[in-house]
């Protein structure tokens, strides 16, 4: 019989699962022409129901210590509590190999392929006839694809030698045991794997099923069981959570690519919120010392199809958001690609300043915000627009006024130009759209690693606001006069909206309800001429400071 090795119809590390290595239909033919061909031992009927009360109750046994009903086959797995390294051994005559890695080579015979924690398991599969245990030993055969065909043999020769030391008596034990115990001296050396090249052998067991494939592509098919066997485990053992401290099976935890456990209500009330309030620099490993990003597979399988999409539309738009050159449409909001602060729109063909995007004006300065507002309200008091421009020009007008109230209050990131502000604390900010480091004093970018000094006066500053003097009490440039104008808003006592004044006169049409209010009382206006007056409001006043 021959065992010559063959890679050409080797089966993908996807395809092999614990039928591949258990070899069934393979053992059974074997067993099923094994006892073909030994035939049937006449006994007599006491001596068969002693015969079948004895093998039932070595099955009973074998149950009872192994806790398996599978006794045909029986799977013998070697504990590796620390590992084992797999190594190639191109010169088989005299190699050796030492515990350590960086020891174990001699002259470069032995390259290391592997480390495995689970090897495959070694199967026995036992045909037990009507005249054993008095007489015949059972029908086996020994499955383990991974080893050659020779060491295969040599456990199927020990077990031969136990049924011969022990005539008529059960042996089924015995030889589960041995393998348990002993076997793994005979497989390894030095509690590693060496596999040598293959050979072909003319006189092979027939009781041994070894690998079929050459190495080279049966290691990859361990370390695929290797994998699954470890992730089997997982699954079936209990890990604490380290956010909620609650213990659980490995069916409601997450293994992070960073190797942190968290259960899987954790870890999705952790993604979904900060997806739901866009901060994707925060989707990291809950563990305070790790902050490791989440890749995208593990945001996958926690956030599902919606909200993998929603942070998917979200990382494209941060990323879109970080590139210099590239603007929006003011009139479709299609992407445009800027050159020396002028765009074209690719979609409406709609050429505009990417500044104050209005259209281009070549050599002509750009139109501030507070400036931009008082155009639009004296075009809306001259003329009579209609309704849907008039709405979102109001819209415009709205946008603009919350700009320059957010600019007032809170300085820009450098990298990302998000608006943040400082309430307290050093002067050492992070963004929290970006996770960018910048001072807050100069508003200039700062490595992570800076720290800064909490007692100093002006409660934290970079190097270069502290050998430069930037932003000084007595400095011409102060930032505070660097601060757009920020106009005063009344709000709508019949719909909210906010709207503000022309100029002194404080009776106000809002633009939401067209209704007329006072800004001083907050009132509605029915009548002017009896609203405002010696004994009424003053029309005329100037909006207070907001300082």
């Amino acid at each position: 019989m021959s065992s010559g090795c063959s890679s050409s119809s080797s089966p993908s590390a996807a395809e092999v699962g614990e039928g591949y290595w258990e070899a069934r239909d393979e053992a059974v033919a074997r067993l099923g022409a094994m006892a073909a061909r030994g035939g049937e031992v006449e006994l007599s009927a006491e001596q068969l129901e002693t015969n079948n009360q004895l093998q039932e109750d070595e099955v009973l046994a074998l149950q009872a210590i192994y806790g398996d009903d599978r006794i045909k086959p029986v799977f013998v797995r070697y504990p590796l509590p620390n590992g084992t390294q797999v190594f190639l051994n191109l010169h088989p005559e005299g190699a050796t190999v030492e515990t350590e890695y960086d020891k174990g080579r001699d002259d470069g015979q032995l390259i290391y392929a592997c480390s495995l924690k689970h090897l495959p398991p070694v199967v026995v599969t036992c045909l037990l006839p009507r005249s054993y245990p008095s007489t015949c030993a059972p029908y086996f055969t020994i499955s383990a694809k991974w080893l050659d065909e020779p060491k295969v043999s040599y456990l199927c020769t020990i077990f031969d030698e136990i049924s011969t030391e022990l005539p008529g008596q059960e042996v089924l034990y015995r030889w589960v045991d041995w393998l348990n115990s002993s076997s793994w001296v005979c497989i390894s050396l030095k509690d590693n794997i060496v596999f040598a090249p293959d050979k072909v052998s003319d006189a092979a067991d027939e009781r041994a099923i070894a690998r079929r494939f050459l190495v080279d592509s049966t290691i990859p098919l361990m370390q695929s069981y290797n994998e699954k066997r470890h992730h089997e485990i997982f699954l079936q053992s209990l890990h604490e959570c380290r956010v909620c401290l609650s213990e659980n099976t490995g069916r409601n935890f997450i293994k992070l690519p960073c190797h942190h456990l968290f259960c899987l209500k954790c870890m999705e009330s952790h993604c979904r919120i900060h997806v739901k309030e866009g901060n994707l620099t925060k989707l990291t490993c809950p563990d305070t010392t790790c902050r490791s990003l989440l890749p995208p597979s593990t945001l996958k399988s926690i956030l599902g199809d919606e909200g993998y999409a929603q942070w998917e539309s979200f990382a494209l738009h941060k990323l879109l958001d970080t590139m210099p050159d590239l603007v929006y449409c003011p009139r479709c909001h299609a992407a445009c690609l800027e050159v020396d602060n002028d765009a074209q729109c690719p979609e409406c063909f709609f050429t505009f300043c990417s500044l104050c995007k209005e259209r281009r004006h070549v050599g002509t300065a750009c139109v501030t915000p507070a400036e931009k507002i008082r155009i639009l309200r004296e075009r809306h008091q001259k003329y009579s627009l209609p309704e849907k421009q008039l709405l979102r020009e109001q819209r415009e007008i709205d946008e603009l006024l919350n700009v320059c109230a957010a600019l007032r209050d809170s300085k820009q990131c450098p990298s990302c130009k998000m608006a943040i502000s400082k309430t307290q604390g050093c002067n050492k900010m992070t963004c929290g759209n970006c996770g960018k480091f910048f001072c807050y004093r100069c508003n200039q970018a700062i490595r992570e690693e800076i720290v800064y000094c909490l007692k100093s006066p002006t409660q934290g500053e970079c190097m270069d606001c502290s050998k430069n003097g930037m932003y000084d009490e007595d400095s011409d440039d102060d930032p505070e006069e660097l601060e757009p104008e920020l106009v005063w808003l009344y709000p709508c006592p019949i719909c909210g909206r906010n709207n503000g004044k022309w100029g002194t006169n404080n009776h106000i049409l809002c633009m939401g309800c067209r209704g007329h209010y006072c800004a001083l009382c907050g009132k509605r206006v029915l009548k002017s001429s009896t609203h405002y007056g010696p004994r009424g409001c003053q029309q005329h006043t100037d909006d207070p400071d907001p300082n």
